[in-house]
């Protein structure tokens, strides 16, 4: 079955608008939420990321802001050139990545010698995912789990076809993107043993691939420790491996939740549809080690690290993807037209409560960014005579949503000096979560030039 739907007529069409409802849905969903302003960790992120030429954008590849994604930074320079501090162009970016990363995993399942049909759910069944989806798209520093996704799976594509160059190009990409992408070379070794057979390049070359790999993460590793990047014996503990063992069992519990339980869902409601017409092995054992692997290695890191993310569901989640892809095409294929229609109206039902659940998801994102933007806006107009390098305090109203803590955490600083252009000291009061951790502390009561205040979304002079 190479095209979307062998079947014609009037459930042809249902079976048609089931396939390509979910992208329309989706962008009718992400695009007006996207781009309305930065959040937290946004602000440092433009700042450090800033270039004047190739030279400073060289220099990224050698200095870190905790983290070493010099590749991130890159697109943050980017964008800083193109959109200066307009929020909207980064939202844009962060909506083309994540169509990039869907691209890529409808090409990778189609070298897997899925139908098309099957490559377009698996596709949409990872932008639908309600954990980490909505801020991988909606947070402009979340486009970090997004270009890890992109360059893993355009490290698989290459691996499948055969191309070593472009996996290692891919690879070292991944890496200089998100951490977790060490695990990547291990993944791939595991795809390339289980495919063989499968049109994937001769085992013959496996030294190649394993050489150039170790090559490429040598270099990652080097370049690593000369940023000054934390490590695991310098991260803060939230950032620090833990051997708890209760606390990895959750972790396991809670990401497998957050990768699987909507693929898992969805191929369940599939099964439950579609009667066989004829027996069939219920899913491809390559693609169910693949799918595995995929999983667990996208998991092989983030769930020893206390500090719980749903970031870090987008990247694993391609392996349950890959699995509920390839298990619904093989029933498809099995079931007869009564039932592919019936599954592909149940599809247009899921996919419409399925939109409106992002939709209900993404509203306190918007919301964050539309709070942060208008706060920015009232600050530099409230302090335009307050000289640079004062303090101001400003009581937060921690009894509503969104607040200077939701939309900034510890980064109003950093975010006034963005739109601003110089800076002042900021004291919230009652202080952020992290306002210890970011070195900060409260003034003493002389040292304050101005005291501002939450009021119904607004800044007002206290």
């Amino acid at each position: 079955m190479d095209s979307v739907t062998s079947v014609v007529g009037p459930s042809g069409r249902w079976i048609r608008a089931a396939s390509f409802l979910p992208f329309a849905a989706l962008a009718a969903v992400y695009g007006p939420a996207a781009g309305h302003g930065f959040i937290a960790d946004d602000f440092r992120w433009i700042l450090e990321s800033r270039t004047s030429g190739l030279r400073d954008a060289a220099a990224l590849f050698s200095k870190s802001i905790g983290f070493y994604r010099p590749v991130v930074s890159l697109t943050f320079a980017a964008d800083a050139a193109l959109f200066g501090t307009q929020p909207l162009g980064y939202g844009l970016t962060n909506l083309a990545l994540a169509a990039l990363s869907a691209s890529l995993l409808y090409l990778l399942l189609r070298a897997l010698s899925l139908p098309t049909g099957a490559a377009l759910f698996g596709s949409a069944l990872w932008l639908f995912n309600p954990h980490g989806m909505n801020t991988a798209i909606l947070w402009t520093s979340g486009r970090t789990a997004l270009l890890l996704t992109a360059f893993a799976l355009g490290a698989a594509l290459a691996m499948v076809r055969g191309r070593p160059v472009w996996f290692l190009v891919c690879l070292a990409g991944a890496l200089l993107s998100k951490e977790e992408a060490v695990t990547l070379p291990v993944i791939l070794l595991v795809w390339r043993l289980a495919l063989r057979g499968r049109r994937v390049a001769p085992v013959s070359s496996l030294f190649v691939w394993i050489g150039g790999s170790l090559a490429v993460i040598a270099a990652y590793a080097i370049l690593r420790s000369l940023s000054g990047a934390m490590t695991p014996s310098t991260a803060p503990y939230y950032y620090a491996f833990t051997s708890d063992p209760r606390l990895i069992a959750r972790n396991v519990f809670e990401y497998l939740d957050r990768a699987a339980t909507l693929p898992a869902g969805v191929t369940a409601l599939a099964l439950l549809l579609m009667r066989p017409a004829s027996r069939t092995p219920l899913i491809s054992t390559p693609i169910l080690i693949c799918g595995l692997a995929w999983l667990a290695g996208g998991y092989a890191i983030t769930v020893f690290l206390p500090i719980r993310s749903s970031l870090y569901a987008c990247y694993p989640s391609i392996g349950a993807c890959l699995i509920a892809a390839d298990v619904c095409a093989r029933r498809w294929t099995a079931a007869d037209d009564r039932s592919r229609a019936r599954a592909a109206a149940a599809g247009i039902v899921v996919t419409i409560v399925l939109a409106a659940l992002v939709y209900v998801r993404s509203r306190d994102f918007v919301a964050n960014a539309e709070f942060s933007t208008s706060t920015l806006r009232d600050l530099v107009d409230l302090t335009k005579d307050v000289p640079s390098e004062s303090t101001v305090v400003i009581e937060d109203d921690r009894g509503r949503r969104p607040n200077l803590e939701s939309a900034f955490g510890a980064s109003l600083g950093d975010a006034y000096l963005l739109a601003a252009g110089r800076r002042l000291q900021f004291w919230i009061d009652p202080p952020s979560h992290d306002a210890s951790a970011a070195g900060l502390t409260p003034p003493c009561e002389a040292c304050v030039r101005l005291r501002l205040a939450v009021a119904g979304g607004h800044l007002i002079r206290h």
